[in-house]
């Protein structure tokens, strides 16, 4: 059998600004029981570029239940799992094999929004693994960039 790709593109924002006008307000789901990865992810701040250190070999040994959708697996992979602190909130629009969820009032004085874009790939077994990932951010209005890009703000 061909493996599926999904591509999930994870957007984090606030505001119309960032704010996709179809997304609905998300809440992730729990993450059925199982082993949980609990190394997270790396991103390089120059690059953006994400790696999943020991993801796909969880999912290769243990073969866990959250693996089986996309959902519990980018939620497991971002640790979304155990909800958002403080006022964040989580927002998603689907777009088959598309999904991006953004994350909104962060809380945080200089980062209005931080982007992931994520990659999975469907197995021969059902479950899905990390292919590649991507992370960016937006700055609040005179606090830096508008634009989703890794360089910093102020």
């Amino acid at each position: 059998m061909k493996s599926a790709v999904v591509a999930l593109l994870l957007v984090a924002g606030c505001g119309d600004p960032v704010q996709q006008s179809d997304a609905t307000r998300w809440t992730p789901p729990s993450v059925p029981g199982g082993p949980q990865w609990t190394a997270r992810i790396e991103v390089d701040r120059g690059t953006g570029a994400m790696s999943a250190p020991g993801f796909n070999a969880l999912i290769d040994a243990e073969r866990p239940g959250w693996a089986q959708a996309a959902d519990t697996t980018v939620a497991e992979l971002l640790d979304l799992h155990q909800g958002v602190e403080g006022p964040g909130e989580v927002y998603l629009l689907q777009d088959d094999p598309h999904f991006t969820v953004t994350l909104s009032k962060l809380g945080d004085d200089s980062i209005q929004a931080i982007r992931y874009r994520i990659t999975l790939r469907r197995g021969d077994d059902g479950r899905f693994r990390f292919v590649a990932g991507e992370w960016t951010q937006r700055c609040h209005s005179g606090r830096g960039h508008q634009d989703f890009a890794t360089a910093r703000c102020s």
